[in-house]
């Protein structure tokens, strides 16, 4: 009986170093080599998200389904952009102006490109995190304005606390325009209201004729919540946040711990009952 597995990747794939184990590595070739389906469900952008199948997966290059930007960005088995969705340029400059006055770090992404209007440590650190190349321009409201593709997520990056009182503050000001998530606790994603993980899986499960509730999902945090609310199989990682293990079903090993690579064994077993630490 073919299966489904859904992967978010920093924090769940990937470990603290943001690499993949060798246990990990061998626990998704199997599934690859038995025929079951694979989704990356990842708030990365496309472009980094591919780097890290081409580079950390490579057997997956042409076998894996990638949602990517939260949801806002689907591309099917044969590489082809099936579903793309971006906020409306009135929100996004609306939005950039919001997060000037705020005075914290900001970043948007058109065309699958990373984009800043100032060249600081958070935009190269974030560069250098998701291995991809980064774009300075003058004024990033120009830069909506005038591309003719849309801006698929706008990322602001800060302490923490900073993040918090920013998130508090959006959802009162942008009521909504946008679904706002925290994909750590200094990354605060902007993305199109109704776009998340959980709602680019129904769009997979739709494509592909599978049943939401079967799919085997795992994740760590906050953007992980809503796709793992679809489904009875839904794997919280060791390191998840503590909301994100109330909404599991069951608790695995963290990323560090080759969690992933030991629930796939179980469930490979059929031993899916025994799964919870």
């Amino acid at each position: 009986m073919k299966k489904a597995f859904v992967f978010d990747l920093d924090g769940t794939l990937l470990n603290s170093e943001v690499r993949i184990s060798p246990k990990t590595y061998q626990a998704l070739k199997k599934l690859k080599e038995e025929g079951h389906l694979i989704v990356i469900a990842s708030g990365r952008m496309y472009a980094s998200t591919m780097y890290v199948v081409e580079n950390f997966l490579p057997f997956l290059k042409g076998n894996v389904i990638i949602s990517s930007y939260n949801g806002g960005y689907i591309v099917d088995l044969n590489g082809k952009v099936v579903f793309e969705k971006g906020v409306s340029k009135e929100s996004a400059v609306k939005c950039i102006k919001f997060l000037r006055d705020l005075k914290i770090h900001r970043h948007i992404y058109i065309n699958d490109k990373l984009i800043s209007e100032i060249d600081d440590k958070e935009i190269r650190d974030y560069s250098k995190h998701s291995f991809v190349d980064y774009v300075l321009v003058d004024d990033l409201i120009s830069e909506i304005e005038n591309s003719s593709h849309p801006t698929l997520k706008i990322l602001a990056i800060g302490e923490p606390d900073k993040i918090n009182l920013v998130k508090k503050l959006a959802e009162k000001e942008f009521q909504g325009e946008f679904n706002l998530m925290k994909s750590w606790d200094t990354y605060l994603d902007f993305i199109p209201y109704d776009v998340s993980k959980g709602n680019s899986l129904k769009i997979i499960s739709k494509m592909y004729n599978l049943d939401p509730n079967t799919l085997y999902v795992f994740g760590d945090s906050e953007n992980d919540i809503d796709m793992l609310e679809l489904t009875k199989n839904s794997f919280a990682m060791g390191n998840a946040k503590e909301d994100v293990k109330k909404v599991a079903n069951y608790l695995i090993p963290s990323n560090d711990e080759d969690g992933v690579a030991y629930a796939i064994e179980k469930i490979l077993a059929d031993d899916i009952d025994n799964v919870n630490i």
